[in-house]
């Protein structure tokens, strides 16, 4: 097993004001404040496509702490992180420094950076090993990306020049690599974008007869001989209702068939074009003798991925040549430029399909899902019985450009069709019929009525289906077009119809200062024997005050039998305020009234901003110098990236201008300079100024030299105008080889603004120097695999080029230190490197990549056994130096450390603006000294740090995630103020420990973490999905919701698990009066409805099966309470605190007293009564242990053996509730 690397990470995010995160409180040596109150949120780990690993902790509220960590070693690590709020909900975003120029160019999606969001989609680390990605290439080309280090190609879609590809988060580096650097498959290289490969679900949540498909029939139109594809959950083809009626069907979700095992694709199909015939045709579909063609394109679980969705569109198009698709499905709001919507825009025209897409279930304006955002989607929103909106059904603008989204509406509230066999989806009626809601149940009938249009005229275009079904429509009173669209399906209104308007709708962007009218061309088609004048009339709603940007060139036109007439309707600039004017242009004349959608989106006042960057020598920056510039406006909190060529527009107001500039010094890292104007006005056109040489350089120094090791992080913060909350971007920096230099606008200060710096300090785990002819020092680390061990050495050294047995053939290589210069190869030929070197006599080696190509990964990586020798590898601008050093053979000197003997955790924040003075020397003496005891951490899992501290409304810090000590104490030290401290393993699935106190400079704390028994315990409050802080186990309402936090250390500090990762197992099930209430597959979590009971019990188990885990590897609990009120439930906890070593071992062979507490979850009862048990043979037998009360608890004595293990089992009560808890190997004899 690999020993962990050390790893740059650095703390993003802020949590919300208020916040009160997980403790148990420090214990002071001397008297401290009271420490807050206490909550533990989720914890994951996400590996972005660059190869950066974020640790992502859910606080209090929607509040997220996100800690990078850089996939390779750097000196520095920039990053950007901002919160994005759409529909009622707010995902956080982290964009490291590397990934900003591609995602300024347009070649990243930014959804590749939604943390939150790739955790909910469940791409995290724990429950994927993959990131998948949607690859977009030239014309002609998607095979590029077969070259691509690190990927594989799951699905190539040639017909949309795209190909589904899965980045192997353990060779993300590589990829990333390659990606960003020369070669035919990367960017260079000609392709085009990179797009998360995201999640998207079923969009669900007497309608035949409301949109009129009763009076289609009448006149012959069935839908008969045209093909309507069902991209779904697949088809119970038994059914009666849909019997004989699949023609073409296809599997894309890797089941195998298309079988629904969810029901939804049956249910949507039979809408569509369901015969009826399980009772007498009583639900019939709006197409009943239309052809079906089934894609399972969404798993038994109701979701799919973009990939299997666009490949399943590309089936029914190009090989069924299914005149209409019908999507119930979709994914996150979009502009229409994504590629499930560009696939639907690519096929619909090259195939003549008309896309029917559900606009979505999530009820908000602004979040029409893809991929009905298509320009060439027919979007459908989901109208109630009454004819209202359905309350979920989501609402335009089209994200972006305002476009009107949804286009039509139809019936999606408690819609009756066919029920799958086997299947509970929705509400079932009976065994053949279930009802259901969503804008999937809405779509359908759309999607039937488009059919009834295709088989009365076949020649007709996608285009003209859509603007028939749209124009036909019936508005909807008290709705305007961004909630229904044109209105309500009208299928026999479309049918019978002899005038049709086209195309559908026009949308116009109108850019600011312009005054040239954009003309638009409305067509009207008279298939009747007589003329028609129609009278013409706009019916626009807009920004209050302001003039309408749209004009008819007519009132009316007079459209001839058998032919056509057209309106121009222009699109002026007026000046206004920005927004949208949309609504009808409505032709009213023969007994028709048709309807066209306009959209007017009028840009304002905006100007173009650009910038004139000045590095540090004066010269002028590129992007090249990798920076950053953005502006925040101030009323409404819109970020926008200023590039350092070329500029971007925006609107006259008041910003906060937030930016950094590298400067490249010689034979050392890039200097740093972070600027910032708290408040800038911008009323014109203008040019953005600044010189790095104007702003000052951050000291930060301490008392005690040998910690001079470590990191910072420098911010900057601006106030979220939505949430209120502070949101940060800056640098994580080594504290021996970065210079980093800050400035502000002199003279302005703003509340909303803040600026930190926060550092922590140790000493270097390894030191390399070139001795010669001036000792200079050089950035490096353990190379990946290498058994860390304290070594003090200066050796000469020899060049041994690529390592091989031929070269090193050439030098001499014995008693010296080998420098390696190795290209992109795999780990597994970097360690045959080093046992070459050490067949050779070699006693070290220093490796350097060459061309800045990351070693790749093997199929042995892991294994430390492969690293034979003391192996480190160089990095940044120190490969060049040692690349030229190791050509001297002079000597090299090398000091490294398992673990530092100091650590100080400082932080200094600054609100308003960045502070004149940046120069922060430290006190020892004038800073909190807390004693922090880590137990049973081992060399091979050892304890990863990270502390915060209250700033600004949340919480500020660096995480360095490395090894603070595997089994040990010592004093560390932190400014005063309210700290949160994290710790856990280097194993991500054991858990995160937490402890919160207000720390006083000048007075002693001590602290002790994972210290045995690790049991059950409720200390504090937790945070659920909805970021709502709760007690662990709770009743609200009808439901139970149950999280255990299973291995909660001695001192009270809970840790939850993560069964994800693979490593933990069990069941948690509630009784009521002896009856099962329900039961989860998941130890120790759930949410279970009530019921009525007087009594209940709630029993829970977990294995832990993991060779990092030796103790708690079972535990049982179980506890029984009376019929509880809303808020904390009753439970018990025994909590044990034995005397055991460092190392979390019990001396053998003698008795040992163990104090022990039985806190309840609700408050100060405690428990009255307490029987324990111990089993030292894993609980094959069990002996009853002395137990005597104590005023505090109580004490427990048992006989040791003299090796092995000792299992607990304990039953407590206070007469109301009781628990049963056993703990299997509860702690270790050594």
């Amino acid at each position: 097993m690999s020993r962990r690397r050390r790893i740059l990470a650095v703390l993003l995010a802020l949590a919300t004001a208020g916040a009160t995160l997980t403790v148990a409180p420090l214990a002071a040596a001397a008297p401290a404040a009271a420490p807050g109150a206490s909550i533990a949120g989720s914890a994951h780990q996400v590996t972005l496509i660059t190869g950066d690993r974020v640790r992502a902790r859910q606080g209090a509220g929607e509040a997220w702490n996100l800690a990078i960590e850089a996939g390779q070693e750097r000196a520095a690590v920039g990053f950007r992180q901002f919160q994005v709020t759409r529909g009622g909900r707010t995902d956080w975003y982290l964009v490291p420094l590397s990934a900003e120029r591609a995602l300024a160019e347009g070649r990243l999606d930014r959804e590749l950076f939604n943390i939150t969001g790739l955790i909910r989609q469940g791409f995290d680390d724990a429950r994927s090993k993959h990131l998948p990605l949607l690859v977009e290439y030239p014309e002609a080309g998607a095979r590029g990306a077969v070259a691509l280090a690190g990927a594989t190609v799951r699905k190539d879609l040639p017909e949309v020049n795209l190909a589904a590809v899965e980045e192997q988060k353990e060779r993300a580096s590589e990829f990333w690599h390659e990606l960003t650097n020369p070669g035919p498959a990367a960017f260079a290289g000609g392709l085009r974008k990179i797009w998360l490969n995201g999640k998207v679900s079923a969009s669900l949540d007497t309608s035949v007869g409301q949109v009129g498909a009763p009076v289609a029939w009448q006149g012959g139109h069935t839908g008969k001989g045209v093909t309507v594809a069902v991209l779904d959950t697949g088809i119970d083809d038994s059914h009666p209702d849909l019997a004989g009626k699949v023609k073409h069907s296809k599997d894309f979700s890797g089941k195998g068939n298309v079988k629904d095992g969810d029901g939804h694709g049956t249910h949507v199909a039979a809408t569509a074009v369901g015969t009826g015939a399980a009772e007498g045709g009583k639900y019939k579909g709006v197409a009943p003798e239309a052809d079906l063609a089934v894609g399972k394109v969404l798993g038994d679980n109701g979701s799919g991925s973009f990939a299997d969705i666009i490949a399943g569109m590309t089936w029914a198009a190009a090989e069924v040549k299914a005149k209409v698709i019908n999507l119930s499905l979709g994914g996150g709001p979009s502009d229409g430029t994504d590629p499930m919507s560009q696939a639907v825009n690519t096929l619909s025209r090259k195939h003549n399909t008309l896309f029917v897409a559900a606009a979505g279930n999530d009820g908000h304006p602004g979040w029409v899902a893809s991929p009905s955002t298509a320009d060439l989607a027919l979007s459908v929103g989901s109208l109630t019985k009454s004819g209202a909106r359905s309350p979920f059904s989501s609402m335009g603008p089209r994200d972006g450009d305002g476009a009107v989204k949804p286009e039509v509406s139809a019936p999606g509230s408690d819609i009756v069709a066919a029920r799958a066999a086997g299947t509970a989806m929705g509400t079932p009626v009976n065994d053949r019929y279930t009802k259901a809601s969503g804008t999937s149940m809405a779509a359908p009938h759309v999607a039937g009525g488009a059919a009834i249009l295709a088989q009365q005229h076949p020649d007709w275009t996608a285009e003209q289906l859509k603007a028939a079904l749209v124009s036909t429509a019936n508005p909807v009173a008290e709705h305007g077009v961004f909630e229904v669209g044109a209105g309500r399906l009208d299928v026999g209104k479309a049918a019978t119809a002899k005038l049709h308007a086209s195309p559908s709708g026009h949308n116009v962007f109108l850019k600011w200062p312009g005054t040239a009218t954009q003309n638009r061309t409305v067509t009207y088609t008279n298939s009747g024997s007589t003329p028609v004048t129609l009278a013409l009339k706009l019916d626009l709603t807009g920004v209050p005050g302001s003039a309408s940007p749209v004009k008819l060139s007519a009132d009316s036109v007079t459209v001839p039998a058998g032919g056509q007439a057209a309106v121009t309707v222009g699109f002026t600039p007026r000046a206004a305020k920005a927004g949208n004017y949309t609504g009808t242009l409505t032709a009213t004349g023969g007994g028709t009234t048709l309807r066209t959608l306009i959209g007017a989106n009028e840009e304002g006042e905006h100007y173009d901003v650009d910038a004139r960057i000045l590095r540090r020598d004066g010269k002028l920056a590129t992007l090249a110098d990798q920076g950053r510039l953005w502006l925040n406006n101030l009323a409404d909190g819109r970020h926008y990236p200023i590039p350092f060529s070329g500029s971007t527009r925006v609107p006259p107001g008041t910003y906060r201008l937030e930016g950094s500039v590298h400067t490249p010094r010689p034979g050392a890292e890039p200097s740093i300079t972070t600027f910032a104007n708290p408040e800038l006005r911008i009323g014109k056109a203008t040019t953005l100024h600044f010189d790095a040489r104007q702003a000052k350089q951050v000291r930060i120094s301490t008392d005690q030299p040998a910690a001079r090791g470590g990191y910072w992080v420098s911010q900057m913060f601006s106030r979220d105008k939505q949430s209120g909350q502070m949101r940060g971007g800056g640098y994580g920096l080594s504290t021996r080889f970065s210079e980093l230099y800050s400035w502000s606008a002199p003279g302005v200060s703003s509340p909303d603004f803040a600026y930190s710096n926060t550092q922590r300090l140790e000493e270097p785990e390894v030191e390399l120097f070139t001795e010669g002819p001036r000792r200079s020092e050089l950035y490096a680390g353990w190379l990946r695999g290498a058994t860390r061990e304290a070594l003090n050495l200066k050796l000469p050294s020899v060049f041994g080029a690529g390592g091989t047995v031929e070269e090193l053939a050439k030098v001499d290589a014995k008693g010296k230190i080998v420098v390696l210069g190795l290209g992109s190869i795999s780990y597994d030929e970097v360690y045959q490197r080093i046992r070459n070197v050490k067949a050779a006599g070699g006693l070290a080696t220093v490796l350097y990549p060459v061309d800045e190509a990351p070693f790749r990964a093997g199929a042995r990586s892991d294994r430390e056994e492969e690293v034979v020798l003391p192996s480190f590898k160089v990095y940044g601008a120190s490969v060049a130096r040692i690349a030229e050093y190791a050509r001297t053979g002079g000597p090299l000197s090398l000091t490294t450390r398992t673990a530092s003997k100091h650590r100080y955790d400082l932080a200094f924040p600054s609100p308003g603006k960045v502070p004149a003075k940046l120069d922060y020397p430290v006190k020892t003496a004038e800073l909190a000294a807390v004693t922090m005891a880590y137990h049973g951490f081992r060399a091979d899992d050892p304890a990863i740090v990270g502390s915060y501290v209250n700033a600004f409304g949340g919480q500020i810090g660096v995480n360095v995630h490395n090894q603070a000590i595997s089994s040990g104490e010592r004093v560390e030290h932190f400014t005063p103020g309210d700290w949160e401290i994290n710790v856990s393993g280097y194993w991500a699935a054991s858990g995160s420990l937490t402890a919160r106190a207000r720390l006083e400079g000048g007075k002693t704390y001590r602290q002790e973490w994972n210290k045995a028994v690790g049991s059950p315990g409720f200390t504090g409050t937790t945070s659920n999905d909805l970021g709502e802080n709760h007690p662990w186990v709770w009743a609200k309402g009808d439901l139970i919701d149950v999280t255990v936090p299973w291995f909660t250390d001695a001192a009270g500090h809970p840790r939850v698990v993560q069964p994800a990762w693979g490593y933990d197992t069990g069941s948690t099930t509630l009784y009521g009066d002896g009856r099962e209430l329900g039961r989860h597959a998941e130890p120790g979590r759930g949410v279970f409805l009530r019921g009525q009971a007087r009594e209940y019990r709630l029993e829970a188990e977990l294995t832990r099966t993991a060779s990092w885990w030796r103790t708690s590897t079972r535990i049982q609990s179980a506890w029984t309470f009376a019929s509880p009120r809303d808020g904390a439930l009753p439970l018990f906890n025994v909590r044990y605190a034995p005397p055991v070593n460092i190392h979390n071992l019990a001396p053998g062979g003698q008795d040992f007293t163990i104090p022990v507490t039985v806190p309840r979850q609700d408050g100060p009862a405690k428990a009255t009564s307490l029987t324990v048990d111990y089993s030292v043979d894993d609980g094959a037998t069990w002996q009853q242990a002395n137990v005597t009360p104590l005023p505090t608890g109580w004490s427990v004595t048992v006989r040791n053996p003299a090796s092995g293990f000792v299992s607990l089992r304990a039953k407590a009560s206070d007469g109301e509730a009781s628990v049963e808890q056993t703990v299997l190997k509860a702690y270790e004899i050594g």
